[in-house]
């Protein structure tokens, strides 16, 4: 019976990530976007404790091509614990940034407080047609907020975009530091490109906050993030599939070089282990049995490498039936991995993939179970 369980995920994974590469050669056959459409655009930057790093996402911003008479940027001071507000209301003033305003989300504090909340309250402010969010540790493409407009139609309710990290953070770092952090980089472009893959098969199902716009018609069609508000994350995916089940709005994706967005690899493992466990509660509150089912299977999988091969070894388990399921997991996420770092022009990563598979296993089974149980922290709140 494990035999056949076994086999039967390992075929399942393997349909899966095909369907995926397929998404993505999809996705990468529209043409770039080239509309004239200038509508106003909000941009919504959350920030809790982010002194240290929130004036190089607003100089990004500063220089952006888009027109500054349409453009207006909200930094949100979440509960910041550090000079977060500060900092930014500096810079807002020695640049003499009439459309960048800095507004303070403070609750009673009775309750923790989430970045839904922020983007919420912004919003109450906000005049934009279309919304766009990053994080305050960002750096953003001069041309981020104009390729990302002009992917827009009258279909089309959500734009969502790459998001890679810094190569420039790997050249300051030293041996395990430096490959642990093109580890991260890896990693991330085969969860990015899994949800460009989705989108491109019609099945949109995971997109990232740090770079994503939409319609602030679709936002309020679903009645925003209502449903899910109470949940730590989600202020993207489980928008986005919101917006795909309850409304008829077209979801796209942006692989122009010009609306890529650079993050920050983190420093730590248990640093690391917290932010994807708290990505992965979101599973659970995902719409839909279909979304349910594929993740249970996608977790059966994991599980089964992980916990098998210790049995192969000993004599347990058919060695065949084992290697036989970690080739349909490498065949098709080396597929998509090839076309992600092509596309993030990261080829340089190739020779780190055979060995980030041997890690990703345990990583993916821990932090779908911390996920499930809620075992992380959200910052201070």
């Amino acid at each position: 019976m494990i035999e056949i369980i076994f086999s039967l995920s390992a075929i399942f994974y393997f349909l899966l990530i095909g369907l995926f590469f397929i998404g993505i050669l999809t996705s990468k056959k529209q043409k770039p976007g080239a509309n004239d459409w200038k509508p106003i655009v909000s941009v919504l930057v959350p920030a809790r404790d982010e002194a240290a790093t929130i004036s190089k996402t607003m100089e990004s911003l500063r220089h952006q091509s888009y027109p500054h008479d349409k453009l207006e940027v909200f930094v949100i001071d979440d509960h910041s614990n550090d000079n977060t507000a500060e900092v930014a209301s500096t810079f807002i003033g020695k640049h003499h940034l009439d459309n960048f305003k800095l507004i303070i989300h403070r609750t009673d504090g009775k309750m923790p407080t989430y970045k839904k909340a922020a983007i919420a309250f912004a919003l109450q402010h906000a005049n934009g047609e279309i919304i766009m969010t990053t994080d305050a540790d960002c750096i953003l493409s001069p041309r981020w907020v104009e390729s990302m407009v002009k992917r827009y139609d009258n279909e089309t309710g959500m734009v969502a975009g790459l998001v890679t990290f810094d190569p420039e953070s790997e050249k300051i770092q030293r041996g395990l530091s430096s490959i642990f952090s093109k580890l991260q980089t890896l990693e991330f472009a085969g969860i990015v490109f899994a949800g460009v893959g989705a989108v491109g098969i019609g099945k949109p199902l995971i997109c990232n906050g740090s770079n994503l716009s939409y319609r602030r018609q679709a936002f309020e069609d679903v009645n925003g993030f209502s449903g899910h508000d109470h949940l730590p994350s989600g202020d993207d995916d489980l928008l986005m599939q919101s917006i795909h089940k309850k409304t008829n709005w077209k979801i796209k994706y942006s692989l122009e070089n010009s609306s890529i967005n650079y993050s920050h690899p983190l420093r730590s493992v248990p640093g690391f282990l917290n932010q994807r466990s708290r990505w992965a509660s979101k599973g659970v509150h995902y719409p839909g049995i279909w979304i349910s089912t594929m993740l249970f299977l996608i977790y059966l999988f994991y599980a089964g490498l992980l916990l098998l091969t210790p049995l192969t070894i000993i004599g347990l388990f058919p060695a065949s039936l084992l290697v036989a399921g970690f080739l349909l997991k490498l065949i098709p996420e080396f597929l998509v991995i090839v076309q992600g770092l092509i596309i993030l022009d990261r080829k340089d990563l190739f020779p780190l993939f055979f060995p980030a598979e041997i890690f990703q296993i345990p990583y993916v089974v821990i932090v779908g179970f911390r996920g499930f149980f809620n075992l992380f922290k959200w910052k201070n709140g």
